[in-house]
């Protein structure tokens, strides 16, 4: 039987990275803090491949994902990957679940950990192939969020990064009630204010035991310096809790309260005020939604003209979620 995996599937800047590193530094967990999970998105394509390609096709999606295992060992790997039957019989979901079981055994673990924020997408696919699977989707104040994205010089992506918000938020707080067990919302903000108290409740929740050395894990890819995943400070920070309101301006923040769903953040973020619409504010907010749709659209089209099938994949998923 397969370990029971757990998937952080929280939106993009929201503590993913943090989180996966907080529960790599248990030793009972493996965890590729660095990469992000991808398998689940090809899953289906994969299946189509000839049965002696699949599982040189899973081991390299597994390594994409930031997994680092060594080239001499693929041989050994697909050995224990095609075990218990002939390869025949393996779906390419049994061959992924028993990769990353080796991966944590040769890394002294018995369970582990993947990042990957599409996966809220592919909830249903993966308690299929993994019921036991803990999903911990990761929350933070849109608001903050948005004011991450103007310091990343990513201002115009903030329609769609409310739009994610909001359906990633929805189906996760859907997902939770019908499987409680399974999938736990976490705000950063609480993470983050108190993480002995809340990485307890983590550890509880996934049936992990809990470490002080979780709580020691870098402070990385911020806001205001290029993509990193090395630093020397070292700790989890609160300092960027409510930052918006030094960040962005009123009219800003007003348009960003215009794209979020009012009854959502008001349900999930209480103690955050969602200002009133108007029209001058959905104004704004429909020219930047076109503005950024016109960049979007020709990131979409140079990726649909590289890889049309998982291109048109991942747009119907995030449609029909």
């Amino acid at each position: 039987m397969p370990s029971d995996p757990v998937f952080i599937i929280g939106r993009q800047y929201s503590g993913n990275t943090m989180l996966t590193r907080c529960l790599g530094q248990i030793p009972e967990v493996y965890s590729a803090a660095a990469g992000e999970g991808t398998f689940f998105e090809h899953r289906n394509r994969l299946q189509d491949k000839p049965v002696y390609e699949r599982a040189e096709a899973v081991i390299s999606h597994v390594e994409e994902g930031g997994v680092e295992i060594p080239s001499e060992s693929h041989s050994k790997l697909r050995r224990h990957m095609w075990a218990e039957g002939t390869a025949e019989e393996r779906t390419v979901g049994q061959m992924y679940a028993r990769c990353m079981d080796w991966v944590a055994q040769q890394n002294g673990a018995t369970r582990w950990a993947q990042k990957a924020t599409s996966y809220i997408f592919y909830v249903n696919d993966i308690h299929e192939c993994f019921p036991g699977a803990r999903f911990l989707f990761m929350l933070r104040n849109p608001f903050d969020l948005a004011a991450s994205m103007k310091r990343r010089g990513q201002w115009r992506g903030v329609p769609r990064m409310a739009y994610g918000w909001n359906k990633g938020a929805r189906l996760a707080h859907r997902w939770a009630g019908q499987h409680p067990k399974n999938m736990s919302l976490i705000r950063y903000e609480d993470l983050v204010r108190t993480p002995r108290q809340e990485m307890k409740k983590i550890c509880a929740f996934c049936d992990i035991p809990f470490h002080e050395g979780c709580l020691r894990v870098p402070h990385v890819n911020r806001s205001e310096s290029p993509y990193n995943q090395s630093s020397s400070q070292e700790g989890i920070q609160s300092s960027r809790v409510g930052y918006y309101e030094q960040i962005l301006t009123d009219a800003e923040v007003r348009i960003v309260g215009t794209l979020i769903e009012s009854e959502l953040a008001e349900q999930l973020y209480a103690d955050t005020n969602v200002p009133p619409n108007s029209l001058s504010s959905a104004a704004r907010a429909v020219l930047l939604a076109i503005e950024g749709g016109l960049v979007a659209s020709r990131e979409h089209l140079q990726a649909l003209l590289k890889h049309p099938r998982h291109v048109l994949h991942r747009v119907w998923r995030r449609l029909s979620a």
